[in-house]
């Protein structure tokens, strides 16, 4: 989620600082810009997610269903990239959904074109291994935060980390993405602005 406090970013400008000119020019000519609506799908289910999205403006989140209920695994905003990781890595079918929450504007990278890069050039090729280390970190302390605390910390870790969340996420998707009901996401907002309820 690109507003985290973490200095660990990778974004398309860094990755640029780290070209030479000619290695600049090959990269800019694999990227797409694409604009998508709100509600528009750009990874589905039982699909290979075979792209990688770096998103300029916007907002969007991954999910699956379960018990023909939606379950909200992560969220992206301005400076991140999106994609379902583990399929784009392992070429396997994705298990979750991308979705725009936000009218988004996104460069988008396909695999396939990502690893001609890398087979050109050490630097694309550490330049993907860094990502993909970055997306990893930042799942890993994810799923400490929100496997190993209580509502309240959680809430406070994302309170914290990831502000724009609260800003442009409506309440239901920040519920299930914190694994309770809205209510119960609403009575910890209350407690914690000091409020009764």
């Amino acid at each position: 989620m690109g507003d985290s406090t973490s200095n660990n970013t990778m974004t398309i400008q860094d990755i640029k600082s780290k070209l030479n000119n000619e290695e600049q020019i090959a990269f800019e000519s694999i990227l797409t810009k694409r604009e998508f609506k709100t509600g528009d799908i750009l990874i589905r289910e039982n699909t290979i997610a075979d792209k990688i999205f770096f998103i300029e403006h916007g907002a969007c989140r991954s999910y699956f269903i379960k018990d023909s209920d939606e379950i909200t695994d992560f969220f992206f905003f301005d400076g991140d990239f999106a994609t379902d990781f583990a399929s784009f890595c392992s070429g396997k079918p994705s298990l979750l959904n991308l979705s725009c929450i936000e009218d988004t504007v996104v460069l988008e990278m396909k695999k396939n074109d990502l690893e001609k890069l890398y087979r050109q050039s050490i630097t694309f090729s550490e330049i993907g291994r860094l990502t993909a280390e970055f997306s990893f970190l930042v799942v890993e302390e994810r799923m400490r935060q929100l496997h190993s605390e209580s509502l309240e910390v959680k809430y406070n870790w994302m309170l914290k980390n990831f502000p724009l969340v609260f800003q442009r996420v409506p309440q239901y998707y920040i519920a299930s993405f914190l694994g309770v009901k809205p209510q119960s996401l609403s009575r910890i907002r209350a407690k914690i602005s000091g409020k009764t309820y």
